[in-house]
């Protein structure tokens, strides 16, 4: 038989366990709507501006995926180069310095480079100098050979200019030269020729083949 003093004991200490007052149930109540009013807005915001930005940010990540290539192999293996100065040395150590807007080497380890819009200064003993420019060129670095194409400019301290499809200069040699119609003007006139010759060492320049020469009469009367 059970006890009736321990049933009463029994609900008599449920009845005692702590309960929320109403009071506290509205306070927390209170603090849970202010905290919404205030994260609400910040989170819509957030969104709206989500919404606004993935559009360009999937433009842009499109945009990258057209711009990148993958390099060839054999880009990898060849020298490239674009506005740089080389340097080409003679048979007497000097540096002749050249620019150009790219240098490029035809084949993996081939030693004959490109050039593109080549230009620079032959230096000679006597301080003179010869200039070189044209838009194409090629460097054998075997034969240290300095080939020139297309429109080719040449141009002798001593007021001697030179116009010819092509041109070539050996380092080694000191010698420039050329197998193509030249066009040449200067304080003593106007010539073409068939071809020319360069000798740096004795800072000779001279015209080869058939050659027609028209001298001014004031450079004949031109002091030394």
């Amino acid at each position: 038989m059970l006890d009736p003093k321990e049933i009463d004991a029994y609900f008599n200490a449920d009845s005692e366990q702590p309960r929320t007052k109403p009071d506290e149930l509205h306070n927390r109540h209170s603090r849970f709507v202010r905290a919404a009013k205030l994260l609400l807005p910040s989170i819509a915001a957030v969104l709206i501006g989500l919404l606004l930005i993935f559009p360009s940010l999937r433009k842009d990540a499109r945009d990258i995926r057209l711009d990148i290539t993958r390099p060839k192999k054999s880009e990898l293996e060849k020298l490239h180069v674009e506005d740089t100065v080389f340097y080409i040395t003679d048979k007497k150590n000097r540096v002749n310095n050249f620019l150009a807007d790219k240098i490029d080497e035809t084949a993996p380890g081939s030693k004959l480079i490109k050039l593109v819009n080549p230009e620079g200064i032959v230096p000679s003993d006597d301080d003179t100098w010869l200039s070189l420019k044209a838009p194409v060129g090629y460097y054998n670095q075997n034969e240290n050979l300095l080939e020139l194409r297309d429109d080719v400019e040449l141009f002798h301290s001593e007021g001697t200019s030179i116009k010819t499809p092509q041109a070539f200069y050996h380092f080694g040699q000191e010698r420039g030269y050329g197998d193509k119609q030249v066009r040449a003007q200067g304080f003593w006139g106007n010539l073409t020729s068939e071809g020319f010759e360069f000798l740096n060492s004795e800072s000779i320049l001279s015209f080869t083949g058939h050659t027609d020469m028209t001298i001014k009469e004031e450079s004949l009367q031109r002091k030394e």
